[in-house]
């Protein structure tokens, strides 16, 4: 029988837990949808593609010069394109810059939800066990991917403004992502486990 009391159900049950949950995905969306790249770079007029390779430019006008101390240097590192005359695939792949990430946090956050709603009524049941195990795979599928897919688009975005500049290695992972995956997966090894000894322990009783 499901703990009708336990703390997470009692949490889940609550209004307010679901209210943050809203507001913390409709923050993260606003700011993946009007961070620098737009409405997914949909918004602007003009699309703009970053070199992933390190120049050093030498900057010789007064306005950098002056901002420097005696002895040193002024150089730009980076270097970006911008198209002003954009085509519907420039702006397809600007849009994949930033889309797949977008789609794991609101899928993860919709997870969430689904998981502390099944958490109501109690920790030691299948239901939430198979919640856990669906974000755990969900996260590491998903921050595996994500990151890979922006970083292609990246270069093939590139790759219509200059030539020779992309380079299509891996895109970098953060580490956190795949760890808190691993240990959702883990958890929900645990919890499955404690479903079925409490299940044993009923039969037994």
């Amino acid at each position: 029988m499901a703990t009708p009391h336990s703390t997470i159900g009692r949490v889940a049950r609550q209004p307010a837990v679901f209210a943050v949950l809203v507001l913390v995905t409709g923050v993260i969306t606003g700011m993946v949808l009007y961070s620098r790249a737009g409405f997914f770079g949909l918004t602007y007029s003009v699309i703009a593609a970053q070199s992933p390779n390190g120049y050093g430019i030498p900057l010789d006008h007064p306005a950098f010069t002056q901002m420097a101390r005696p002895g040193v240097m002024a150089s730009a590192n980076g270097l970006e394109f911008i198209d002003g005359s954009p085509d519907t695939g420039q702006y397809l792949w600007q849009a994949l810059t930033t889309f797949p990430g977008f789609v794991v946090a609101s899928g993860a956050f919709f997870l969430l939800w689904r998981l502390l709603w099944r958490a109501r009524s109690g920790v030691y049941i299948p239901q939430v066990a198979r919640q856990v195990r669906l974000l755990g795979w969900w996260l590491l599928v998903g921050g595996l991917l994500a990151p890979q897919i922006e970083r292609f688009a990246r270069m093939r975005l590139l790759d219509t403004m200059a030539v020779g500049e992309a380079n299509y290695l891996l895109g970098e992972i953060p580490l956190v992502v795949p760890l808190v995956a691993l240990g959702l997966l883990a958890l929900a090894g645990i919890l499955r486990d404690g479903v079925r000894m409490r299940d044993d322990l009923e039969g037994t009783v």
